[in-house]
């Protein structure tokens, strides 16, 4: 299904969701013809975060975002080519079309106007080629970052067929104008990190300490990230607006600090839903009721699970399901210390 942007306003207008994005930001956003350039690294993962968002129906569709949104130079899971000649590609920085077309009208030409005059010496030559040539991208990782193993020649997770992970992350985040994490494996280690941790995997934020670069860094947890977390942190991204944060590095909007943010004061069994009674308590796992006793995280949890819910039935549209709807405990998967720090995650009979 393709979204059109004209469909799309109509959508944010009646969705509520110029309560996030201002309206002539959204148009900006959605008026791109294929900028900014996106690198996308897959690490220590499933696949997951992808897999959720080639499933975004909600805001915009992932065709729209592939076709007029991004310059998308590498994924490894949805581009076709393959080895050296996929990787050549990201690692050899080089205009999109858009600006090749557009410098090409202003090749050799003189003038202060110019917009391609990068080196601003009023002409438009090959030293303003190499200068737009080396411009940056926003560099998206998902999953966690493998250390390499010094005991044996071993790269874990080897990229594009000469490259292992940890290589490629330290190459391609020092030329990124900004980072998105997307998964609780590549914000904060998440699974492949869990103990004994044999690959000595980190989290995006770890690993740019161990490298000493300082980049903007955007963490979208989840396992999987909800495609809408991605998408929306996306569109601030390309309208200029500034994405604040909360203290774990998330879009505080979406995730956040304040008690009103937390999973359990949005469940459907917060005791304020229930004036006047008990929320029914669930002994077993399916049962419909309040699943704290069985391990539920939500009072330690903060996302917007609860309202955004998962699986959009279309445009506009909030999910049909969560954790706790589907009658089973909330993990707390998008906090920094999943999975390690939220086991067991059932408890009781």
């Amino acid at each position: 299904m393709r979204l059109s942007r004209r469909d799309f306003l109509k959508i944010a207008g009646a969705a509520g969701i110029t309560s996030v994005l201002p309206f002539d930001l959204i148009q900006k956003a959605m008026a791109g013809n294929g900028d900014p350039r996106v690198i996308w690294l897959q690490g220590q993962s499933c696949s997951g975060c992808s897999v959720s968002l080639l499933n975004s129906v909600k805001t915009t569709t992932i065709d729209d975002i592939l076709l007029n949104k991004i310059n998308l130079e590498y994924h490894s899971t949805l581009i076709a080519a393959a080895g050296d000649l996929a990787i050549m590609g990201a690692l050899g920085p080089h205009p999109n079309l858009t600006e090749l077309a557009a410098f090409e009208n202003q090749w050799l030409m003189e003038g202060s106007e110019l917009k391609f005059d990068l080196d601003k010496d009023g002409r438009v030559n090959l030293v303003d080629f190499n200068t737009l040539c080396k411009q940056g991208y926003i560099l998206v990782v998902e999953g966690s970052i493998p250390a390499e193993d010094t005991a044996c020649p071993v790269k874990f997770c080897d990229i594009g067929g000469h490259l292992s992970m940890e290589e490629a992350f330290s190459i391609l985040s020092q030329k990124a104008d900004r980072i998105i994490a997307l998964g609780t494996c590549a914000c904060y280690g998440g699974i492949p990190q869990a103990a004994p941790n044999p690959t000595g995997a980190k989290g995006v934020s770890a690993k740019l300490i161990e490298l000493g670069y300082s980049k903007p860094l955007i963490n979208i947890p989840g396992c999987p990230a909800h495609p809408d977390w991605f998408v929306l942190t996306l569109l601030k991204v390309l309208a200029g607006q500034t994405v604040t944060l909360d203290s774990k590095g998330r879009p505080a909007d979406l995730f956040g600090d304040s008690s009103s943010q937390r999973v359990h004061a949005k469940c459907l069994f917060h005791p304020s839903r229930w004036p006047g009674s008990e929320p029914p308590q669930a002994e077993t796992l399916g049962d419909y009721g309040c699943l704290e006793a069985l391990g539920c995280e939500g009072k330690t949890t903060w996302s917007n699970c609860p309202v955004l819910k998962w699986n959009s039935g279309g445009p506009g549209q909030n999910g049909v399901n969560w954790c706790v709807e589907a009658r089973t405990p909330c993990c707390g998967c998008v906090e920094p210390d999943f999975p390690d720090g939220k086991t067991p995650f059932i408890t009781g009979s």
